[in-house]
């Protein structure tokens, strides 16, 4: 197990292949300065390489999931400062920070659990799956601030509630509540503020508990199917069942079933 007490603006514990990532500049809601901001591109791949985790929570501490970027904060030199849009960088921190996330190549929850506005919907939307409390609030604030949106959240939101739903949302800058937010199908689940944690744990208990191939492989075949067409992308899948079918997880699965009890899963 890695150690992740070298982070300032992120609080990161494991418990039982479960990471809790939280956002921590509560006095703030969480809006990122480019501290977090470096913290929040680095975060994945440290994740990603831990072998003790299975599956990723993203969530806020206090009222707020992450209000966005932090624009009353001084951002510093250019040269700290992963904001700071170079010539050379196509994509810049916004895109890098959704790529970073979307390779994090394990099952990941946004947990929101108060204000997410801005770039932090559009952290939220870059989990594999969002879960909301009652008191959550989405917000898209970007064109009612006269820019266009970022982190992703035009990409994602698409592809979770289609494009006239999404323009609609981002046209009128409109407040989803957690009910309204699983009405339309941008959260899978909305829990009361006091069953929040809870839920959501048991929810990401539930998924690290599975095996870890197979979970990392289904994740790459589902997001493959957005944009493949059905042969080249059943050629993709059954290659996957072929890696996966050689793991001793299957064995091990199979074993469980026969048995009549639950599997143990090792990730080999």
């Amino acid at each position: 197990m890695m150690a992740y007490d070298d982070y300032q603006h992120l609080v990161i514990e494991v418990e039982d292949g479960v990471a809790v990532v939280r956002m921590n500049r509560p006095e703030k809601l969480n809006a990122f300065n480019p501290r977090m901001g470096l913290e929040l591109l680095r975060a994945p791949a440290e994740l990603r390489d831990d072998a003790s985790v299975r599956c990723v929570v993203l969530t806020g501490t206090g009222r707020g999931f992450c209000s966005g970027v932090d624009t009353s904060e001084d951002r510093g030199a250019v040269a700290d400062n992963p904001f700071h849009r170079r010539p050379t960088d196509e994509i810049g921190y916004s895109g890098r920070v959704t790529l970073a996330w979307h390779e994090l190549d394990k099952p990941s929850i946004g947990a929101i659990n108060g204000v997410a506005a801005g770039g932090g919907l559009g952290l939220a939307m870059a989990q594999d799956l969002r879960v909301a409390a009652e008191s959550a609030r989405l917000v898209p604030i970007f064109t009612v601030r006269g820019i266009s949106p970022e982190l992703g959240l035009s990409w994602t939101a698409t592809r979770a509630i289609g494009t006239a739903r999404t323009l609609e949302w981002f046209y009128t800058g409109r407040e989803l509540s957690g009910a309204q937010a699983l009405e339309w199908g941008v959260v899978n689940h909305v829990y009361p503020d006091d069953q929040f944690e809870q839920g959501t744990r048991e929810l990401a208990q539930r998924i690290a508990d599975g095996a870890p191939i197979a979970l990392s492989l289904t994740r790459r075949t589902v997001h493959y199917a957005q944009n493949a067409p059905l042969r080249e992308h059943l050629i993709y899948e059954a290659a996957n069942v072929g890696i996966s079918g050689q793991t001793e997880d299957t064995v091990e699965g199979r074993a469980a079933i026969r048995e009549r009890r639950k599997p143990v899963f090792h990730g080999r």
